[in-house]
C-alpha cells in the first residue's frame, strides 16, 4: 500500500466514525413555540374572570415555549417606586406632574407582581421585558419587573441594571433544545434616560446596531434556537424636522425610511444566527416574510390591552383589537411549519356605557379566538399582508398555515 492511498485511507476511515457517530446520536425532538402579541393586563383578571384567556389554554398548554412581551412595569412592594400612595397603578390616576414620574409616561403602565404571575400560570415561560413601558417606573420598575420574572421561573431578557446584562441573551432548555432571547426596544423613548438599563436599538446608531448583532452571534453559539424581539414603535414624521446627521429630540440619528431601517436590522439579525424575527408595537398585526429560510415578522399585534384609551373606535384603520397567536413547529433548529389563530381582543363597544372607568378596565381587551365572519376577515387580511412579502400561506378552517419545510 503506497503512501498516498495509506493517507486516503485513514481519512476514509475518519470520516466513516463520524458518519457512524451522527446516526447514533438522539435525534433532537420536534418543538412547539407559541408566539403572542404583546401583553398590557393592569391587573390579574382571575380577581374577575371565571377562566381569562380559556379558548387560548389548550393551544398554551400544549406549547413547549410560550413567548409574550410584557408591556408593564411591576410595582416594587417595600416603596412602590416612589409612586405617591394616592396613586391607583390599576387606573393610572391620576396623572402624575413631571416632576413626580419615575419614568416615560405621566400615567405610568404600573401593575401588582401578580400579573407576572398569572401569566407565568397561562403558560408563558419566555418574555422580552424591552418596550416603551419598559421604564415606567424607573430603575426601581425595572429591578422589581425582572424579579417578578426570576420569582415566576419565566426566562427574559431585553432589561438589567446595565446595558450590557440588558442585552444579553436569555436562555430557556425545553426537552433538550435550547431557545435563546435577545430583546430590544426601538421607539420614542428617551434614549438617555433609559439606555443603561434597557437595550435599545436606536435608528442610525451603528454601536446598537453592532452590540445586539453581537448579541445575536452569542445566543446562536449557546443554543439551538435564537428568536430576536424587537419592540418597534416609531414613525416616519419623526425625522420630518431633522436634518440628515443630525438627531431627533429622543435620540434617533437621521434615517430616510423607518420600514426600511426596520428590514434591513431584521435580516442583519437573522444574518447574524437569529433563527426568527418579531416585532410588537402599535397592537396592530402585519404580513409575514420568510427570508432565507426563516420567519420575520414585523409586527404580530396585541394579546391584551387593558388601557382606557384608545377611546372606542380610535385607531379602527389599524384594527388593534384584532390579533394572532403563531405555534411553530420548531425541528433542527429551524421553523418548518407556522399555525395562525385569529384573536379578538374585546374592544368593549357593546358594554362600555354600562361600567364606570373601572368596572370596565378590568373587561376589556383580553383576547380570545376569534370565530365565524371576525376570524374570516383577519386570516383575509393576513393572507393579503402577507403576500406583500411574496409569502403564500393556506386557510385551513378558520386558521392560517405556513409550511416552510423543504
Amino acid at each position: 500500500m503506497n503512501r498516498a492511498w495509506k493517507g486516503n485511507y485513514g481519512l476514509l476511515l475518519i470520516a466513516m466514525a463520524l458518519v457512524a457517530a451522527c446516526s447514533n446520536a438522539a435525534p433532537q425532538p420536534e418543538i412547539t413555540l407559541v408566539v403572542a402579541g404583546q401583553a398590557l393586563i393592569k391587573q390579574d383578571p382571575r380577581l374577575l374572570w371565571d377562566d381569562p384567556f380559556g379558548s387560548l389554554r389548550d393551544i398554551l398548554e400544549g406549547a413547549d415555549v410560550a413567548f409574550t412581551n410584557f408591556e408593564m412595569a411591576v410595582v416594587s412592594e417595600p416603596d412602590r417606586c416612589g409612586l405617591p400612595l394616592e396613586y391607583e397603578v390599576f387606573l393610572g390616576a391620576p396623572p402624575l406632574p413631571l416632576d413626580q414620574r419615575p419614568g416615560n409616561t405621566s400615567g405610568p403602565h404600573a401593575v401588582e407582581a401578580p400579573v407576572m404571575g398569572f401569566l407565568a400560570d397561562l403558560g408563558f415561560n419566555l418574555m422580552s421585558l424591552a418596550n416603551n413601558h419598559s421604564w415606567d417606573l424607573g430603575d426601581c420598575g425595572v429591578a422589581a419587573t425582572r424579579e417578578a420574572a426570576a420569582a415566576n421561573g419565566v426566562a427574559h431578557a431585553g432589561t438589567g441594571p446595565d446595558v450590557a446584562t440588558a442585552t444579553a441573551p436569555a436562555y430557556l432548555t425545553v426537552r433538550g433544545v435550547t431557545v435563546g432571547l435577545v430583546a430590544a426596544t426601538t421607539g420614542h423613548d428617551e434614549r438617555d434616560a433609559i439606555h443603561h438599563s434597557v437595550n435599545g436599538v436606536w435608528a442610525g446608531r451603528q454601536d446598537d446596531w453592532d452590540r445586539n448583532l453581537a448579541a445575536v452571534r452569542k445566543a446562536a453559539a449557546h443554543a439551538d434556537f435564537v428568536i430576536f424581539y424587537q419592540h418597534f414603535q416609531i414613525d416616519d414624521d419623526e425625522f420630518d424636522q431633522v436634518a440628515p446627521g443630525e438627531a431627533t429630540d429622543d435620540g434617533h440619528v437621521w434615517i430616510e425610511d423607518v420600514p426600511s431601517w426596520q428590514t434591513e436590522f431584521a435580516r442583519a439579525v437573522l444574518d447574524a444566527g437569529a433563527s426568527m424575527y418579531l416585532g410588537h408595537g402599535h397592537r396592530a398585526f402585519d404580513g409575514i416574510e420568510i427570508y432565507k429560510g426563516k420567519p420575520l415578522i414585523r409586527q404580530l399585534g396585541g394579546l391584551a390591552y387593558q388601557g382606557l384609551q384608545p377611546r372606542i373606535g380610535h385607531y379602527d384603520r389599524y384594527r388593534p383589537w384584532e390579533g394572532l397567536l403563531a405555534s411553530l413547529t420548531v425541528r433542527h433548529g429551524s421553523v418548518v411549519r407556522i399555525e395562525l389563530t385569529p384573536l379578538d381582543l374585546d374592544e368593549g363597544e357593546t358594554y362600555r356605557g354600562n361600567y364606570d372607568d373601572l368596572g370596565f378596565l378590568s373587561r376589556r381587551g383580553l383576547a380570545e379566538i376569534a370565530s365565524g365572519n371576525a376570524a374570516d376577515s383577519i386570516l383575509r387580511r393576513l393572507r393579503d399582508l402577507s403576500a406583500n412579502y411574496g409569502t403564500e400561506l393556506t386557510i385551513v378552517g378558520q386558521r392560517a398555515v405556513i409550511e416552510l419545510e423543504r
